[in-house]
């Protein structure tokens, strides 16, 4: 007897580890791109942009951050990154046409200090589930394939907006 399916979770309450688990599960590509386009939110496409754009780094040093992971189930008790997603621009810099400018302000200077910017980034690790702080690390470094199998190609393929088979 087959297994059914998995149901579809309401995106809005769904993590985004388990969203790129489910993709990472998926056996072809074509089923890769659809869950990635079921689930689709500003936080998922910031995930993966930020991972697969050439043209955006983060301003951290690569290697794994200090910081305590928190140790409670999903769903209770820590901060979602579909609604904190907004709080990566500030850690984020963008080359375009060999300017750099600092998140989406649009300024070719930083507005937060260095050391500032290091304790807003180990404050929203620490406020997130343990799963999703590890994806923002993983980000950090450009290393989300590492954990989970999802390529370049599934986010073009799913998300052509995003601009990602222009770089």
């Amino acid at each position: 007897m087959a297994r059914p399916k998995t149901p579809k979770l309401p995106v809005n309450k769904t993590l985004i580890s388990e969203v790129l688990q489910r993709v990472s599960n998926a056996k072809t590509k074509d089923e890769k791109v659809f869950i990635l386009q079921e689930y689709k939110s500003p936080a998922l496409t910031k995930i993966l942009l930020c991972n697969f754009a050439k043209s955006v780094t983060f301003l951290f040093p690569e290697g794994k951050t200090p910081f305590t992971a928190a140790e409670v189930p999903a769903g209770i008790s820590h901060q979602m990154l579909i609604k904190e997603h907004r709080l990566l621009e500030k850690f984020i810099k963008k080359t375009v046409g060999g300017v750099i400018y600092f998140g989406c302000s649009g300024t070719t200077q930083p507005r937060i200090q260095q050391i500032k910017k290091e304790q807003l980034w180990i404050q929203l690790l620490e406020s997130l589930h343990a799963d999703e702080a590890e994806i923002l690390d993983l980000i950090k470094d450009k290393k989300l394939t590492d954990k989970y199998k999802i390529t370049r190609q599934n986010a073009i393929d799913a998300f052509p907006e995003l601009g990602l088979q222009n770089e």
